[in-house]
């Protein structure tokens, strides 16, 4: 069996394949990776792939618990039909990449990849296989902290989303919900002029998908674990 594991900025997910399909998956917080070694020790893992963007510690604290080496996976300029047009992919989140080599695998046309956790990052993948970039924005909680540290009123639970805030606290979650939905937007409407075609669907992962998805305009599909599913194909190439 292979075992993946996407570590995140606060999170490690992981889950175990046997070749046809996902037997088991979970998650855990970083300070709780030493409990997955005796987790893994059920299953008969053989071979072990795995995508960070967390603190080197992570790495060093899941090559710890992990049941046999890990193939640490990294941004590359081209995987199958999929062309990287960042201009350095060593500098690029391995996280970013997976998601679009799963996008690539659900969508055959042209998509915007948005995975929503502690940051926002959004892609856009033409139909003809072009990964154009993205974008990173501060995620939810990371723009309301940073409001409450950094200005001296604003330091409180955040309230509902709605379209005319009329209260403090839901001028905060307001003003962070719309300004996700508008960096995932205003990249639609640019792979969209840059293709000529009609506006792309959205694939949403992460943390704060559902929460994020009903501020967004249709077609959205909201997939788990896009990040290890990118993983997966690059473990069957």
């Amino acid at each position: 069996m292979k075992l993946f594991i996407d570590a995140g900025n606060s999170r490690v997910k992981w889950a175990v394949h046997d070749g046809e399909r996902w037997q088991a998956q979970g998650a855990v917080e970083h300070a709780a990776i030493s409990s997955l070694a005796s987790t893994w020790q059920t299953w008969p893992i053989s071979v072990a792939w795995a995508a960070s963007v967390a603190r080197p510690e992570i790495g060093i604290a899941l090559t710890a618990a992990a049941p046999c080496p890990l193939n640490w996976v990294n941004a590359q300029t081209q995987f199958g039909s999929v062309r990287n047009h960042y201009h350095n992919p060593a500098e690029q989140g391995a996280d970013r990449w997976l998601a679009i080599l799963a996008a690539r695998e659900l969508c055959a046309g042209d998509v915007i990849v948005a995975c929503a956790g502690t940051a926002l990052t959004v892609e856009a993948l033409t139909a003809e296989g072009d990964y154009l970039g993205g974008l990173i924005v501060p995620g939810v909680t990371l723009m309301l902290s940073s409001l409450a540290q950094n200005t001296a009123k604003l330091d409180r639970v955040a309230g509902k989303v709605t379209h005319f805030p009329q209260n403090t606290p839901d001028a905060l979650a307001s003003g962070a919900f719309y300004a996700l939905s508008g960096a995932i937007e205003t990249q639609r409407q640019h792979l969209a002029q840059h293709t000529g075609r009609d506006s792309p669907p959205v694939l949403l992962t992460g943390g704060d998908a559902t929460s994020l998805a009903p501020w967004l305009a249709a077609p959205v599909k909201i997939v788990d674990n896009l990040i290890l599913m990118g993983l997966l194909q690059v473990a069957n190439k």
